[in-house]
């Protein structure tokens, strides 16, 4: 069964799946095939994808996976509390948000949300998905390496098991809070890393496995 359950959406929401394409680039994950590996195997999978609302993701996680679907759009929460200047706030409406019972979901997929968020926020966050998900479920990431101004979201479009369009969007102006790989561990305690790639956008690719 395939479904998809939509949270009400805050200000500053990308525009639907219309042909943006100004800026996009081509990536190649060799993370994610071992995610849909790893969430294949799972009987009846439930997913939680982090990232904005595209269709064409749906239909490619619903087909492959035959799984639910949730998609939270935290990128559009992050950016309502970036322009009401309330940052401090950010990571109570994250977690709040996360409305799901622990060891419920088989799988999250964060694309690269902690590069929007301190070192607290990225905390709480990372403590809510760890207890969301069930014993031998998964987790995909990307976290930036380099301290950069950032000044758009990404849209990540799911062209096929290793190939994805990375398509950027307008976003307040953040910088970076970059996090060592110790860092990541720590904040995902409960979680064992089994990936994680160096790629040559400046980002690191990582899966993460529940005990």
């Amino acid at each position: 069964m395939t479904g998809l359950f939509k949270r009400g959406k805050p200000p500053g929401d990308p525009p639907g799946d219309r042909d943006e394409t100004a800026g996009e680039q081509r990536v190649q994950s060799k993370v994610l095939p071992r995610f849909l590996s790893a969430i294949a195997r799972r009987p009846s999978p439930v997913l939680v994808d982090l990232g904005p609302v595209v269709g064409a993701n749906i239909a490619f996680f619903g087909d492959r996976l035959a799984c639910k679907i949730h998609v939270e759009d935290v990128c559009a929460e992050i950016e309502a509390h970036a322009k009401r200047g309330d940052g401090s706030a950010m990571g109570h409406a994250l977690v709040g948000r996360l409305k799901y019972p622990p060891d419920s979901i088989d799988g999250v997929l964060c694309w690269n949300i902690f590069d929007f968020l301190d070192r607290k926020t990225s905390l709480a966050l990372a403590a809510r998905l760890v207890q969301m998900l069930r014993s031998g479920g998964a987790l995909h990431g990307c976290f930036g390496t380099t301290a950069i101004d950032l000044q758009h979201y990404t849209r990540y479009l799911v062209d096929s098991e290793q190939s994805l369009r990375a398509r950027p969007y307008a976003a307040t102006g953040k910088r970076r809070e970059v996090l060592t790989t110790r860092d990541i561990n720590r904040m995902f305690e409960g979680l064992a890393i089994d990936e994680s790639v160096l790629l040559k956008s400046s980002s690191r690719e990582m899966l993460f496995r529940k005990l």
